[in-house]
């Protein structure tokens, strides 16, 4: 039987000692890579990184230590976090130990696998699962209220819905620094309709390019052992040229909103959250078009 083992405190913003921490690792040299592949329970001080919690977590985020492993040789145990929309907001947060902003290049992501259990989507709604990076001091927790709160935020958004202008949705999302109070006035974001499939381990990457001024976010679906391949329409590209000023982002983290009524109830379990360079050892086929008469062949791509 799965053990799910679940955190009993409510947390507000950061103490004032995980703010201490934060700014302890800013300050320090850069660090290439952050790598939480959740063996232990990330809210119990077990994991391989310190998170902090913000909001309802104990009705949002579940560690289960039985979960049957979804790769070769891996370890028992994923983070499992519930979307639903009728609950109060949470998050939680590992310090990135370095700043980006829009003259950084830098990539996060995460693989993860939505449930199909208990799924649910409102057609007349419009609410995403999401994780990403922001600031821990100035980036709020209301992303879904107008005006928002929730400054200096880069965020992968999956919305399942599929309503009356379409849908599902993978959109990308960018908030820089406060312009007038309002989040959504220094916003930029990019849609693709792609339905991602249940039940089987997805990899997210969101890559920014500082020169071009642009995030890719691409989404890839289990191929076999640790490769993925790419999905027909799942990737989107969002221009940040627009933004002013900058986005100042210091911790990594996922996300669950709140919104008043049951626009979605999805689980989706985490195995990796990651910023840095796509860890080893997973990689992603990427296909190559075959010259004519011959068959499609593949090639690793880093």
């Amino acid at each position: 039987m799965t053990i799910g083992r679940r955190t009993s405190r409510r947390a507000a913003r950061p103490s004032l000692a995980a703010l201490a921490l934060l700014s302890a690792s800013i300050a320090s040299p850069l660090r290439a890579q952050v790598v939480e592949r959740f063996a232990k329970d990330p809210l119990d001080g077990g994991g391989h990184h310190v998170f902090f919690a913000e909001g309802d977590v104990a009705a949002r985020f579940a560690y289960l230590s039985e979960e049957p492993a979804r790769f070769p040789g891996d370890r028992k145990g994923t983070l499992r976090v519930l979307y639903d929309t009728t609950l109060p907001a949470a998050r939680i947060s590992t310090p990135l130990g370095r700043v980006p902003s829009l003259d950084t290049d830098f990539e996060v992501g995460a693989i993860l696998t939505i449930r199909s259990e208990g799924f649910f989507a409102d057609p007349n709604g419009f609410s995403q699962i999401a994780f990403g990076a922001w600031n821990a001091a100035t980036t709020g927790i209301a992303r879904t209220s107008f005006p928002s709160d929730s400054f200096d935020l880069v965020e992968f958004d999956y919305f399942p819905n599929v309503t009356s202008f379409g849908g599902p949705f993978l959109s990308p999302s960018v908030f820089g620094g406060n312009v007038g109070g309002n989040a959504f006035f220094n916003f930029a974001f990019q849609s693709s309709e792609v339905a991602l499939p249940h039940d089987t381990p997805l990899l997210v990457r969101c890559r920014y390019r500082a020169t071009a001024r642009r995030l890719d976010a691409a989404v890839y679906r289990h191929a076999g052992a640790y490769l993925f391949e790419t999905i027909p329409g799942g990737s989107a590209s969002v221009d940040l040229s627009g933004i002013n000023p900058t986005f100042l982002l210091n911790v990594l983290g996922i996300a669950a909103y709140f919104e008043g009524f049951a626009s979605i109830h999805a689980s989706v379990d985490y195995d990796l959250l990651y910023a840095g360079p796509l860890p080893l050892p997973w990689g992603v086929i990427k296909s190559q078009a075959p010259p004519t008469g011959e068959t499609s062949s593949g090639r690793l791509q880093r």
